[in-house]
């Protein structure tokens, strides 16, 4: 009977402690897409502690969970950090409560983060409890928010049209490209890297922009359009060529093909990453041919 009083004793004094310790979590409910850049942008994740006792050494847990209840993935304890929760209220952010290299994601989602470094386009349920050291029992009830990863359209090409004739003196003073913008937009600026490539008469498009030097490689933040002065980086004015692949008659004795370039859109997170999707790895916009006249 003794034993059995001070086992309840033991119990409630337990609770009572721990109910000294409260949480509380922030989540941006429509996080980057790529899991890399929650510890770079601000705000997505703020975990707050509050301890009414003494200093207490914890490990933070996170464990996500998809709309059907699969686990998605949770934190390897035994690799996790260590921290001194102080008297009073402690503020962490993604850095802290998420580090990504301890959370171990199970089938399917450990192929799409392997491939893209996002989760499949879907919704979710973000948990964060913290737990003793050693034991790995709860100072706290878990702490849950929902976010959603959406699906992405990479942008569409608009200006030079396929297979667009420009005409050669225009063509060496500016030419003017044009595309959609990814789509959703997401709360971070996107990086749009415009690359041109010069089609040889022995290539292929896709050949060119495969093998080929870019021509005109660009990174532009935020914007859809871009200006282009090539300034006789295109070197035709005077290019004379003896083969029979798009040729133009200049007059009697002399012949001038016109030029063929292929260009791209890769769309790069903030940490200049490709923003991938299924199929699609590296985030390339489907490219587009134009000519020089």
């Amino acid at each position: 009977m003794k034993n059995k009083i001070l086992i309840i004793l033991f119990l409630l004094l337990s609770v009572m402690a721990n109910a000294q310790i409260t949480t509380n979590l922030v989540l941006n409910s429509r996080p980057p897409a790529n899991l890399s850049e929650w510890s770079v942008v601000k705000g997505i994740i703020t975990y707050i502690i509050t301890n009414q006792q003494s200093p207490r050494k914890a490990k933070i847990k996170v464990t996500i969970k998809a709309t059907d209840g699969t686990e998605v993935s949770t934190t390897d304890l035994n690799q996790a950090k260590t921290f001194i929760i102080p008297d009073g209220n402690t503020i962490l952010n993604a850095t802290s409560v998420f580090p990504l290299e301890i959370q171990r994601f199970t089938g399917k989602y450990q192929s799409s983060i392997n491939r893209t470094g996002k989760l499949p386009a879907d919704s979710y349920q973000f948990c964060v409890e913290l737990v003793a050291e050693g034991t790995f029992a709860p100072l706290a009830p878990a702490q849950c928010r929902s976010f959603y990863v959406a699906g992405i359209q990479l942008p569409v090409l608009m200006m030079p049209v396929n297979e667009q004739e420009l005409d050669s003196k225009k063509a060496q003073t500016a030419i003017m490209f044009r595309w959609t913008p990814l789509v959703p937009i997401p709360n971070t600026v996107v990086n749009y890297r415009l690359q041109v490539f010069e089609i040889l008469t022995h290539h292929q498009p896709v050949q060119a922009l495969r093998s080929n030097q870019p021509i005109l490689d660009k990174v532009i933040i935020g914007q859809t359009q871009y200006i282009w002065q090539p300034q006789g980086i295109l070197g035709f004015a005077n290019e004379v060529v003896k083969d029979s692949s798009a040729l133009q008659l200049l007059d009697g004795n002399t012949i001038k093909r016109n030029k063929g370039f292929i260009w791209t859109i890769q769309s790069l997170d903030a940490l200049q990453n490709p923003i991938g999707i299924e199929g699609n790895y590296e985030g390339r916009s489907e490219p587009i041919i134009f000519k020089i006249k």
